[in-house]
């Protein structure tokens, strides 16, 4: 019960966002995937069932990081569109390097990155909404 709460809570707020504020959650679900890759790569020597933890969260963070590439814009985006696909471009490779050799380290620019591009966009959103666009 409590589950489906939870899950009808996420839809609604998902569904009455403003597209900066999709963003902004999709750069969260994002950073909260890749670091529990993370996490669990630092666990593979204690628990070989990581392995399928880290496989899945890098798979749902390259999913997360392709719904953001089709969004772009590159008609209204100019430079900026391109310049993130690039970034999401580098993201999905650097995430299958990390996930092939299993190294966390790979994911710390990454996490990063991403922070820093989640800060943006939440600063954006905040601006956005004073201004009423």
């Amino acid at each position: 019960m409590a589950r489906h709460n939870a899950q009808s809570y996420r839809k609604a707020q998902i569904n009455t966002a403003s597209p900066g504020q999709r963003v902004v959650m999709m750069y969260e679900g994002l950073l909260k995937e890749i670091k529990k890759a993370r996490h669990s790569m630092l666990k593979i020597d204690e628990d070989i069932s990581q392995i399928e933890v880290v496989n899945n969260s890098i798979s749902l963070a390259q999913q997360i990081i392709l719904e953001l590439r089709l969004a772009l814009d590159k008609d209204k985006g100019g430079e900026i569109a391109s310049s993130l696909e690039d970034l999401y471009n580098f993201w999905i490779d650097q995430l299958s390097d990390a996930n092939i050799k299993k190294d966390p380290k790979i994911l710390n620019p990454l996490i990063e990155m991403i922070g820093e591009l989640h800060v943006t966009w939440k600063q954006a959103t905040v601006k956005a909404r004073q201004i009423g666009v």
